[in-house]
């Protein structure tokens, strides 16, 4: 583990290398959840340098913040315990990847659950998040669109649904 300077600066000392005549490859990996909020990695990570007695090394990385959009849906926007998409919410997924087209964006999912299945909630996300693939790669856009996914429970957590049975 390593710690940042007052710049956002890491140093490492005296690494331990185990072929002191050779030397050996030193892998350094930034954590994502480090940098600033809507910020991403814009270069490779983890970075491989080989190491020698004396030699100093530099790892430089790239991060930049990034356009979020975010989707939110919850229960009614589905038929009822199906991931079928209900039909006055399909033309929001046109006006959805029109926004996407604009600029290098990075996609949230984000479903709002109360008292559904776990495995519900994650189909929907994933139909939903199928069905934004599909489009934006019929679409041939000039970047490579990144998906997340996330899941906020209004009371907390599922319910639980072993005492009700």
């Amino acid at each position: 583990q390593a710690t940042t300077d007052e710049y956002g600066r890491y140093h490492f000392t005296c690494a331990v290398i185990p072929n002191q005549d050779r030397g050996s490859n030193f892998i350094v990996k930034l954590d994502e959840r480090s940098l600033p909020t809507g910020y991403r990695i814009t270069s490779e990570n983890p970075r491989t340098q080989r190491a020698t007695r004396g030699k100093m090394l530099k790892y430089n990385f790239g991060a930049a913040i990034h356009h979020v959009v975010r989707l939110d849906m919850m229960d009614a926007v589905f038929k009822p315990n199906t991931t079928e998409i209900r039909l006055q919410w399909l033309p929001r997924i046109d006006m959805l990847i029109s926004e996407l087209a604009k600029d290098h964006s990075i996609l949230r999912l984000s479903y709002l659950a109360e008292n559904e299945d776990p495995s519900l909630v994650n189909d929907r996300l994933a139909a939903v998040k199928e069905i934004i693939e599909k489009r934006w790669h019929k679409l041939n856009c000039c970047y490579k669109l990144m998906i997340e996914t996330e899941v906020f429970w209004r009371k907390g957590g599922p319910v639980d649904k072993g005492e009700i049975e």
